[in-house]
Parts: C-alpha cells; structure tokens; sequence
C-alpha cells in the first residue's frame, strides 16, 4: 500500500527541480481549463477549437503535432476528473499570481472565441478565479480587456 501511495503522489506532485515536468504539467493543466471553457456552454465550436490550438501553440510555442499531442492529453484528463480542483490546485501550489492570471486571460480568448458569453461560460469563469485565489477586480479587468480586443 505503501509504494501504491508513493507512486500516486509522485505521479501527481512533481519535485520543485523538475523543471521539465513543471512545464509539462502546466502545459497540461492549462489545456484542460481552455478545453473546460469551451465546453462550458455545451457547444465546443470550431471557432473555439481553432482559438485553442492558436493559444497553446503560441504560449508554449509549440508546432502543430505537439499542440494536438497537448489537446489529446488534455482531453483524457479531462474525462479522467470531473473536478477542477485538482488542475487549479496543481497551478496554485507551483506558479506565481503572474502565471496564474496568464492562464486566466487564455480562457477569457476561449470564452470570447465565438463573440458570445455565456451564462454558464462566466460561472465558470468566476470559480476558476476563486479556485486560482484570483481577486474579483483583476478577473474582470482581464474580462474587459479580453472583451474589447475581440470587439475591435
């Protein structure tokens, strides 16, 4: 039982000189709450699934095959765990507030990918803020300017 519970946490918790899978966890954990955004109202459109792949690969700068390797991941993981916690929690206890709004401002491109906010869309929003520890002020700046860069 012992070595089953190390094996999970190292599977889970990378050590802090882990560089490498510090990034990719990140990477990870970012593709999984872009592709949660976009599901979010129940219509991943092509216009999201497009602002995805865009945002990953210019983040991360990654080509075309590593970015769909990236969404393939993201997307087992995603049906893995139907919590976010656990993904906001891996952000939160490795990254700065810096990167954490980063991440924030990626989902707000989501969101505003197809001209439309959702309900559902800015509920989730709002609780990936708290779950991140992101105060109110800054999750809606990033809102407001992620909203007029798409307006204009």
């Amino acid at each position: 039982m012992f070595d089953s519970l190390q094996s999970f946490f190292r599977d889970r918790v990378a050590p802090a000189q882990d560089v490498d899978e510090d990034a990719r966890r990140l990477r990870v954990a970012t593709a999984v709450l872009l592709l949660e955004a976009a599901h979010a109202d129940s219509d991943f459109s092509a216009e999201e699934a497009r602002s995805i792949e865009a945002l990953l690969g210019r983040r991360f700068d990654l080509d075309e095959a590593a970015v769909g390797e990236l969404i393939a991941l993201a997307e087992q993981e995603l049906h893995r765990s139907d919590d976010l916690f656990e993904f906001a929690q891996l952000i939160n206890d490795r990254f700065p507030t810096e990167r954490k709004l980063a991440i924030v401002q990626l989902m707000w491109e989501v969101v505003y990918s197809d001209g439309i906010l959702e309900a559902h869309e800015d509920a989730l929003m709002h609780k990936i803020g708290r779950l991140l520890g992101i105060r109110h002020e800054q999750l809606m700046a990033l809102k407001v300017q992620v909203k007029r860069s798409h307006e204009s």
